[in-house]
């Protein structure tokens, strides 16, 4: 694991505005990386516990692990005494988690409370959170939004979309509708901007139609966030960013990459 940045990285930190910092969750524990346009810098080990689920919001960060969920903001992680969770998320500031058992709690202040129930939960994001019997939207009681067809892999609260076997479908308030066709493992979105990973294409979406852009290389892909720009992380470490024509020196856009040398990859989140 290493701290360095070039002096090219540097140039161009400082030559931007923006930064954005994500976080790896992967067996070794959670990574901090720093990101600017085109470029991943520095990163570092903020945590040695295994991670299995982190989702981020409002500034905050939740994590997973295999003994309990803890909370921090990027530096020291406090326990929460909720134990292990399936499935993690935050919903509007608040962290939600999800117990194997089918447990569903907010975190009010130090407390978990306990809103409801659900079965077998594998995933969530945001205010939504997908189980064996259908996606749920969380709030102050659990709210079944019904069952796409297929079996759901990822959520994005922002769609609200749902990734599962059978394609990418979009809860129009009612139903669920279908968006694209085949085996969809991955969705994120932001406002506008929307992408989803095929089993054999990658499509992002920017307030337009849906349009295939470029795989990121052979890796498998196991998690997508949106920041200032895209991103994405493979199941063995490489995190990439998918930035615009605008936002790269030789004005070409697309994909950049960076190993950060952590294995069992589970998830992204920009806090």
């Amino acid at each position: 694991m290493t701290d360095d940045i070039t002096l090219d990285e540097k140039r161009v930190y400082g030559d931007r505005r923006d930064r954005t910092v994500a976080f790896v969750a992967a067996a070794p524990g959670v990574t901090r990386v720093e990101l600017s346009g085109d470029q991943v810098g520095r990163f570092s080990l903020v945590s040695r516990a295994a991670a299995t689920d982190i989702a981020g919001g409002g500034g905050r960060l939740v994590v997973a692990t295999d003994e309990d969920v803890v909370l921090g903001t990027g530096g020291e992680f406090a326990p929460t005494g909720f134990g292990r969770a399936a499935a993690v998320a935050v919903a509007d500031g608040v962290p939600v988690a999800a117990g194997p058992e089918g447990r569903v709690a907010l975190l009010r202040g130090d407390e978990w409370e306990t809103v409801g129930s659900v079965t077998d939960p594998q995933c969530g994001d945001g205010d939504l959170l997908a189980a064996r019997d259908g996606v749920s939207r969380v709030g102050e009681t659990v709210s079944a939004l019904g069952s796409p067809p297929g079996e759901v892999r990822d959520l994005a609260a922002a769609g609200p979309y749902a990734a599962t076997d059978a394609g990418l479908y979009r809860h129009d308030g009612r139903r669920w509708e279908p968006v694209v066709d085949g085996d969809c493992r991955l969705v994120a979105a932001d406002g506008e901007r929307a992408c989803v990973v095929t089993g054999s294409a990658v499509l992002v979406r920017d307030g337009g139609e849906w349009e295939r852009v470029d795989r990121p290389g052979p890796d498998s892909l196991a998690a997508l966030a949106y920041g200032e720009s895209l991103y994405a992380v493979t199941a063995n470490g490489t995190v990439l960013v998918r930035a615009t024509a605008d936002e790269t020196p030789d004005g070409r856009g697309g994909w950049r990459s960076r190993a950060l040398g952590v294995r069992d990859v589970v998830g992204l989140a920009v806090p």
